[in-house]
């Protein structure tokens, strides 16, 4: 699918799909980001600053499993779609094109 395909983030289910991608992606950088800055704050005894950041992985993690439910509902939403427009051809179609 190229750039000129798409007019806008949500034009199409393929690229919703794919921003539910990057967004599953940028997630899980930042997880990885708080798990540092959570152990950071442990060491300087930042009690306060750690919980804060655990509630933020916490929810990063909620949004996460969110995103991975959405990205299979727009899988499932391309497979129904290709079922309505008849996208998918069967072997016997191929066959018969030949």
């Amino acid at each position: 699918m190229s750039a000129s395909e798409i007019g806008g983030p949500f034009d199409s289910i393929e690229s919703a799909h794919d921003y539910m991608n990057l967004l599953a992606g940028t997630t899980l950088e930042v997880m990885s980001e708080l798990r540092r800055d959570h152990e950071a704050a442990l060491r300087e005894g930042a009690e306060r600053r750690a919980q804060a950041i655990e509630l933020a992985i916490f929810k990063l993690k909620q949004l996460n499993c969110y995103v991975y439910k959405s990205r299979r509902m727009l899988n499932d939403l391309r497979m129904v779609r290709r079922l309505i427009l008849n996208e998918r051809l069967s072997i016997e179609n191929i066959i018969a094109s030949m």
